[in-house]
C-alpha cells in the first residue's frame, strides 16, 4: 500500500463513550485495519487489545500526555510492548508549560531524555504539533526549536499537515525539509478560514489541502503511516470516518 493508513481513535470518541466494543466494529466496518490510540478508556491495556483483536484493528501508534511519557517512559515501553506497537507520540504541549522560550527548549530536551530510553525497548518517539508551534522566537519558530533541541533518533516528527498549513507553513517544503525525520503523518482537512477565526475541520477532499503534493511529500520524507484524524466533524462522527477512509483508499488506487 502507498499510503499505509490508521484512524485516530480520537476522532470517534463520542462512540467509545456508549459502547467500546460496538464502536470498535464500526470503525472496522467504516473501512480501517489500523488505529492509533488515545487513550484505553478506562480498561487496562490487555483487555483493549484483546477486544482490538477481536474487532480486527492492529493498533499501531499511541498517544500519551507528556508528562506521563516523559515521568515514566518505560512504563510507557511496556504499554507500548502490549498492543505489539512501535510508535509513541506525545500530543500537545502549550503556553500553560511552555510559556516561553527557555520552557520548549526544556520539554524538548525532556522529550529527548525520554526518547532516548524508548529507543531502547524498540519504541520511536514523536511529537505531534498544532499550529502554535509555528510561532516564532525571533526568527526560529517553536517547531524548529523543538527539533533543534532534540536528536534526531530520540525524537521524530508525528506532522499533523492540516495545522502546519493552519500555522502558516508550507507543509510538503516543511516535510521536505525534516526528510528522515518524519515517522508518521496525521491527515487532517479544513475549510477555508478568515484571519483571526479557527478553521472548520472537514472530511478529506473537502477543504484547503493539496493531497496531491502532501501526500507524496510525506512518503518521500520517510512517513511509515498516515493517521487520519478530524477533530471535530459537522456529522456523525463514524459518518466523517467512513469518508475518510474511502478517500484513503482511493489514494492508494490512483
Amino acid at each position: 500500500m502507498k499510503y499505509p493508513y490508521a484512524l485516530q481513535l480520537y476522532s470517534v470518541r463520542d462512540k467509545f463513550e456508549k459502547d467500546i466494543a460496538g464502536a470498535l466494529e464500526c470503525v472496522k466496518a467504516a473501512g480501517f485495519d489500523n488505529v492509533e490510540l488515545a487513550g484505553t478508556y478506562g480498561l487496562t491495556p490487555e483487555r483493549l487489545k484483546t477486544m482490538l483483536d477481536g474487532a480486527g484493528l492492529r493498533p499501531v501508534s499511541l498517544h500519551m500526555g507528556y508528562a506521563e511519557l516523559t515521568g515514566n517512559p518505560e512504563a510507557a515501553a511496556d504499554m507500548a510492548g502490549v498492543f505489539g506497537m512501535a510508535d509513541a507520540v506525545v500530543p500537545w504541549l502549550g503556553g500553560d508549560l511552555c510559556p516561553g522560550r527557555d520552557e520548549w527548549i526544556a520539554a524538548a530536551r525532556a522529550m529527548d531524555v525520554a526518547g532516548a530510553r524508548l529507543r531502547e525497548r524498540g519504541v520511536q518517539l514523536s511529537y505531534h504539533n498544532h499550529a502554535h508551534e509555528f510561532a516564532t522566537f525571533g526568527e526560529e519558530t517553536i517547531f524548529d526549536l523543538i527539533y533543534a533541541n532534540s536528536d534526531r533518533e530520540h525524537l521524530m516528527l508525528q506532522l499533523d499537515t492540516c495545522w502546519s498549513t493552519v500555522g502558516g507553513a508550507d507543509t510538503p517544503a516543511l516535510l521536505a525539509h525534516y526528510a528522515g525525520r518524519v515517522a508518521t503523518i496525521h491527515v487532517k482537512d479544513c475549510r477555508a478560514w478568515a484571519p483571526g477565526t479557527n478553521p472548520v475541520l472537514t472530511e478529506l477532499g473537502r477543504g484547503i489541502m493539496d493531497w496531491s503534493k502532501v501526500l507524496p511529500a510525506a512518503k518521500a520524507a520517510g512517513a511509515r503511516w498516515f493517521i487520519v484524524e478530524q477533530d471535530q466533524s459537522e456529522t456523525d462522527s463514524m459518518e466523517s470516518a467512513a469518508a475518510n477512509a474511502a478517500f484513503m483508499a482511493a489514494c492508494n488506487q490512483e
